[in-house]
């Protein structure tokens, strides 16, 4: 069976433009730590949150500054990484909803068509949703080893990242 080139368009996208990759990673990051507890809900608040956002981009929502608010949330996730912060659920799930809703308003369908504006949609959703579970799941395998200090480095790359990207964009 061969996938439409809208599907496979969206589910690269999540992986192709460098402040989701932040954004995912950061979120991931945060979710694999917390994966027996509460990784399954940010998971599932990220999937309502890019759903939200893919809907309101699919009826013509307009310039928002969506990829401001993933690196913003990329940088809270990787410092709270990098400190070796266990994020409560209270403060995880809010985080991963606004990271959804951001990064399926900063996923516009590149096509004409509508049918395959709505595949790429589709496959968007479903790649930004499999990318963060997989980074979620790695996450918490390296959560184990050495006492956590890989992921800890991991935060803080993400962070000092995102923050470098955020600085560059407001000055120029």
């Amino acid at each position: 069976m061969v996938l439409p080139a809208g599907i496979v368009g969206g589910l690269v996208y999540p992986v192709s433009t460098p402040a989701h990759v932040v954004a995912l990673t950061g979120l991931g990051v945060i979710a694999g730590r917390n994966l027996v507890p509460a990784g399954a809900a940010i998971i599932g608040a990220f999937a309502l949150g890019l759903a939200a956002g893919l809907g309101a981009i699919a009826w013509g929502f307009g310039e928002t500054p969506a990829s401001d608010v993933l690196l913003a949330s990329a940088t809270l996730c990787g410092l709270m990484a990098a400190l070796d912060i266990t994020a409560p659920v209270s403060l995880a799930v809010p985080v991963a909803l606004v990271s959804g809703i951001a990064l399926g308003l900063d996923s516009p369908p590149e096509s004409i068509s509508l049918s395959e504006a709505v595949a790429m949609l589709i496959g968007t959703a479903c790649g930004g949703i499999g990318t963060l579970a997989m980074i979620a799941f790695v996450a918490s395998t390296i959560a184990r080893l050495w006492r956590g200090i890989l992921l800890r480095v991991a935060g803080s790359w993400i962070a000092a990242t995102a923050i470098l990207v955020l600085a560059l964009r407001w000055v120029a």
